[in-house]
């Protein structure tokens, strides 16, 4: 059922026992973790529930009520494919339905949230960084003594839970963590100060998303959004869906159950490419290819689709995204024997070529590759979309990119013109401004590549 804001919903009394039961099994947990989809329903039919399935599909949601798009409920669980390994999480919103979550999940939630609020606030700025904001486990319990450590070590599990709260975290055996940086959206909810006003404030931003995705730019009609480059858009697919498992496996814990691939696509800043949204048509074809070429490991796949739906991605897989920004081609047929030619400048004696038994010294730079500067061109056609939401300016950057592939594809690429084009590019960068981690995550994609040439 889809409403516009969860803290003015009343939920049945079903519906309030599967949360409850849910809540009181992870706080019972000594690890905190939350329980499977198997113990919950075996559990709610053993307590009198008829149809426990039914009823947490029942629960009130915020936002795309399809298998695709943004949206806040209860729980994390959108039950389309619910499997017996699926761990079911409840969201701040439960706390503020549910008096037993208020004082195990709400009120520490809170206390964690306004102290990285405090943190982003107060950071010192530089003109020339990007500032980040780091914070650690230790470092949290330091700022609330108070706090049971056992709600220190599950903050990365249930901060990240929540729709705004996207990031990066390192986690040791003994449960402490690292987060590389605070998601600056904590801003949001600066004015929040309870549980209701957290979870009124999530409700908002979810609609505010929605609506400037559906924006409307030409009195009653959506603007009209040119067809992508059909071989370039599916390239881009598989690419982004390996770089959305890649970060999927840095904030799962061990022993969670595999994502699943159709999730990526309410992810914006890897779901749209050259201005269009991915359908799941488009990631289960891309999901078939990776789990093919060995990128990622599949649980299995559903109804008529072709790839799996439950994935994982592979070490393959992991030497692709960090090692080829992702660009699943370039991987692929990284190691293609073609013909052989010699590009010679100046020598002074005998040359032997296709012969055996024979050393010869060339000097060379082996750090210039192509290949990567080709994984680089199609993370920032990828990006594009999210970089600027100029038309005339996203058309200049791609423009740009398709002279710099046209260079690092030249039979014998010249080194000069890769250079002068990369610096071009990366300068084009720099000034679209609109959103700072993504244009961060594109400067990382192409300063490396501008010292190689």
């Amino acid at each position: 059922m889809s409403v516009h804001d969860l803290t003015e919903v009343q939920l049945e009394q079903q519906q309030l026992a599967l949360l409850a039961m849910i809540g009181t099994q992870q706080a019972a947990d000594p690890d905190g973790h939350w329980p499977m989809w198997d113990w919950v329903e075996y559990k709610a039919k053993s307590f009198g529930m008829e149809d426990p399935r039914g009823v947490l599909d029942s629960l009130p949601r915020v936002g795309a009520s399809g298998s695709v798009g943004l949206s806040y409920g209860f729980t994390t669980a959108v039950p389309r494919i619910l499997m017996e390994d699926t761990r079911i999480k409840l969201t701040v919103a439960a706390a503020w339905a549910l008096d037993e979550a208020r004082y195990a999940l709400g009120e520490p939630f809170l206390q964690v949230l306004h102290h990285m609020i405090t943190l982003w606030r107060n950071a010192p700025r530089l003109p020339n960084e990007v500032t980040r904001v780091p914070l650690t486990s230790e470092d949290l319990q330091r700022a609330l003594p108070q706090m049971d450590p056992r709600i220190i070590r599950m903050v990365p599990d249930s901060f990240f839970n929540e729709p705004f709260m996207s990031g990066s975290y390192g986690k040791a055996p003994n449960g402490s963590w690292s987060m590389d940086d605070v998601p600056r959206q904590v801003m949001f909810y600066e004015q929040a100060t309870d549980l209701r006003g957290y979870v009124s404030e999530t409700c908002r931003q979810v609609h505010r998303v929605l609506h400037e995705a559906d924006r409307d730019f030409t009195g009653g009609e959506p603007a009209p959004v040119p067809a992508p480059d059909a071989v370039l858009h599916l390239s881009a697919s598989r690419t982004a869906l390996l770089m959305w498992l890649w970060h999927q496996k840095q904030q799962q814990s061990p022993g969670e159950p595999m994502p699943n691939v159709m999730d990526m696509l309410s992810d914006d800043s890897l779901s749209v490419d050259q201005g269009v949204r991915f359908t799941e048509s488009e990631i289960d074809r891309a999901s078939a290819y990776l789990e093919h070429h060995g990128l990622i490991k599949g649980g299995g796949t559903f109804d008529q689709m072709a790839g799996p739906v439950l994935a994982e991605i592979t070490p393959a897989g992991e030497d692709c995204v960090e090692g080829y920004r992702g660009d699943t081609g370039a991987y692929i047929h990284r190691r293609d024997n073609g013909p052989v030619t010699f590009h010679i400048a100046t020598n002074n004696g005998n040359i032997a070529a296709n012969s055996t038994g024979v050393s010869q010294n060339a000097a060379s730079r082996a750090d210039f590759d192509p290949a990567q500067i080709l994984a680089a061109v199609s993370l920032i056609r990828q990006l594009a979309p999210a970089l600027t939401p100029d038309a005339a300016e996203q058309q200049a950057l791609l423009a740009q990119t398709s002279e710099l592939q046209t260079a690092a594809e030249a039979p014998a690429p010249d080194r000069v013109a890769v250079r002068r084009i990369t610096d071009g590019v990366l300068s084009t960068i720099r000034g679209l401004t609109h959103s700072p981690d993504v244009q961060r995550l594109a400067l990382e994609a192409v300063e490396p590549e501008i010292q190689n040439p």
